[in-house]
């Protein structure tokens, strides 16, 4: 494991260093194809019903949705809900669509699980069987030296191998790497999380059968469930990733959850031997853990109620399988969820630990309660007004009148001090952005600014990570305003250029950007403010609508008029700045990145970097980690206005 170490220490210097391009030691090519937003033929659809009728109320989802939504922490993406294999609640959060594909994470790790037990319910593969036997040609002579690692170690995370997820950047031969690591344990005597355990059992799926994990996935559980719009990446051997890299969409998540519930059938065929099933949901090692006392195979066991248990992946993508009452939830989402700990799973696992249900009771349809979760789903979802929005109101009159959400206004009083006004101004501000900033806007059209350090990109550092595609930098940014007036902020990255129509007054507009030939949706909202110097500003968010993470530039325009002659310009007397001050930020953030590296053994490095590295993880010199980690997290780069 030392090499991998080295390597994730190296490429986190390079990242922190500015490097860009080709950073990587993994090869990249391009996978991931455009979602396709038109359904197949025959994929299939869950049945939609009322919560009363599944014995559930209605008034149990608003509330638990109001709680999830107006927590900033929560940062959800979707929520569905089934009972009974119907669906009885379903909400995507704006801009997300509840139809799209999303990036899972470690919740498919559960997926490969059920192909191995399909694999051994057909006595192609046993549970016992060692991977030195598995993978003798490979191995060689290594496995006289070697503890023995069985596919159940794999399976329950018992492995101990030092080989871990650090790995996958350290190279393009991954199942090599993997048989000639160490192991920190006796295989078997103890839990230690590590995704490489699942990359194994994805190769296994490959050497027994012929066909890629994803390739036997699609045969036999996608297809038959009519999981159509589904992608799996691959490594670089072409062996599908297997404990990651898996774009799904909610309801099809939720369809595996319900196979579950189904002791493996899905409508009347056995997809998933009903023994391997119960074998999988049944303890096998003690995680340590107080969220989750067991594992299973590739799966968490908790207490939350009997026999509950997850398909877990970080940031909050979770299947949640409560089979007591025969209900599946269903999250995605982009938080700092690592292992079901997040506030948004707290919400959500006591919210559903303590509601009542009798069992195939219906509830009396309670119209007036199902209106409520019907507007407060459409609200949140962005097909309605979500909060009290000011429509008038001005300085001279000290009033604004807003809307409640509902059919009529309301109108509310402020006294004549600026300072009680302001964040009335403010609201109506947003609500007049078009008028607001369209002197500006006019003024820097057309201009573009070369930027002075070219080590950023639009993608977030974690999906550069992730997907091995790296940014090769943001080398201009510029702004023009169409024929129809719609603004533009054009990104000149590498030999791209990605044309960003801005969304004013909480409008978002939607953009492909092709990053090294992958295609991905984001949608792009921005703000124009001010900030404490006066400067006008443009705050840019940019949701990557398939994945868990965000960007956010801000955008500030300097004080240094090229166009006027006393050089001065400002909010009030608008002009075309010599230089900007882009401000990068992404979500989820440094915390998550900090905690990554103080997970990365010293062991790996070697001479003087080995030294200083340990002296920072080990010996609490953290602040300059953790300020090197800001910095790459959080750059601010110059820009000056383009003279060519």
């Amino acid at each position: 494991m030392a090499k991998a170490g080295l390597d994730i220490g190296e490429l986190l210097l390079k990242i922190a260093t500015g490097e860009t391009g080709k950073i990587s030691k993994v090869d990249y090519v391009a996978q991931k194809p455009r979602f396709n937003a038109e359904s197949a033929d025959d994929e299939q659809t869950l049945e939609r019903c009322s919560p009363e009728s599944q014995g559930v109320s209605s008034a149990f989802f608003t509330s638990l949705l109001r709680e999830l939504a107006g927590n900033k922490e929560c940062k959800m993406h979707k929520f569905m809900a089934l009972r009974n294999g119907k669906v009885i609640c379903e909400c995507g959060f704006a801009p997300y669509s509840i139809d799209y594909w999303h990036v899972s994470y470690s919740m498919c790790k559960s997926i490969v699980a059920m192909a191995i037990g399909i694999l051994i319910d057909e006595g192609k593969l046993s549970i016992v069987d060692k991977l030195d036997d598995i993978f003798d040609e490979q191995i060689g002579l290594l496995k006289f030296h070697r503890k023995t690692i069985t596919v159940k170690n794999l399976l329950d995370m018992t492995s101990g191998s030092e080989f871990n997820e650090a790995g996958a950047i350290s190279g393009n031969d991954w199942v090599s790497s993997f048989l000639e690591a160490g192991t920190k344990f006796e295989p078997g005597s103890q839990f230690e999380y590590n995704s490489m355990n699942t990359y194994m059992l994805s190769a296994i799926v490959t050497k027994v059968t012929g066909k890629s994990l994803f390739e036997f996935c699609k045969e036999r559980i996608f297809n038959p469930m009519g999981i159509k719009r589904v992608f799996w990446e691959s490594c670089p051997r072409k062996i599908t990733k297997g404990g990651w890299g898996l774009f799904i969409r909610t309801e099809d998540m939720a369809k595996l959850g319900q196979l579950y519930l189904n002791k493996g059938k899905w409508n009347g065929v056995q997809i998933v031997p009903q023994k391997w099933v119960e074998e999988s949901t049944t303890p096998q090692i003690l995680t340590g853990r107080t969220d989750s006392t067991y594992y299973g195979y590739q799966l968490w066991i908790n207490g939350d109620r009997q026999g509950s248990y997850a398909f877990n992946g970080m940031l909050g993508q979770n299947v949640f399988i409560y089979p007591d009452i025969n209900m599946v939830v269903v999250t995605n989402a982009g938080n700092s969820d690592i292992f079901q700990t997040s506030i948004m799973a707290v919400k959500i696992r006591e919210a559903v630990k303590n509601l009542k249900i009798d069992d195939d009771v219906a509830l009396e349809e309670n119209f007036s309660d199902q209106a409520v979760l019907k507007a407060l789903c459409a609200s949140i979802s962005g097909k309605t007004v979500n909060y009290p929005a000011i429509v008038g109101g001005g300085w001279k009159r000290r009033t604004v009148k807003e809307s409640s959400g509902r059919i009529g206004r309301r109108t509310l009083s402020y006294n004549c001090k600026r300072g009680s006004f302001k964040s009335s101004l403010n609201s109506f501000n947003m609500r007049n952005e078009g008028t607001f900033a369209s002197r500006w806007l006019q003024k820097i059209n057309g201009k573009i600014y070369d930027m002075e350090n070219n080590n950023v990109g639009i993608f977030p550092i974690m999906m550069q990570v992730v997907h091995n595609n790296f940014t090769d930098g943001i080398k201009k940014i510029g702004f023009r305003l169409d024929e129809k007036g719609s603004f533009y902020i054009d990104i000149y990255e590498g030999n791209m250029l990605y044309e960003l129509k801005s969304g004013f007054g909480g409008k978002r507009y939607i953009t492909n950007i092709n990053m090294h030939g992958e295609i991905y949706q984001v949608s792009l909202e921005s703000y124009c403010r001010t900030d404490e110097y006066n400067r006008f500003v443009i705050r840019n968010e940019i949701i990557f609508l398939e994945e868990a993470c965000s960007r956010t530039i801000n955008i500030y325009f300097d004080d240094d008029a090229s166009d006027r002659e006393d050089g001065k310009g400002t909010f009030i007397y608008p002009s075309v700045p010599r230089g900007i001050e882009v401000r990068f930020f992404e979500t989820p953030g440094d915390d998550m990145l900090i905690d990554a590296m103080k997970n990365v053994s010293s062991d790996g490095f070697g001479g003087l970097q080995g030294l200083i590295f340990g002296r920072i993880i080990k010996d609490g010199v953290k602040g300059l980690l953790e300020d090197a980690i800001k910095n790459m997290l959080e750059p601010k780069v110059r820009g000056v206005l383009s003279t060519r």
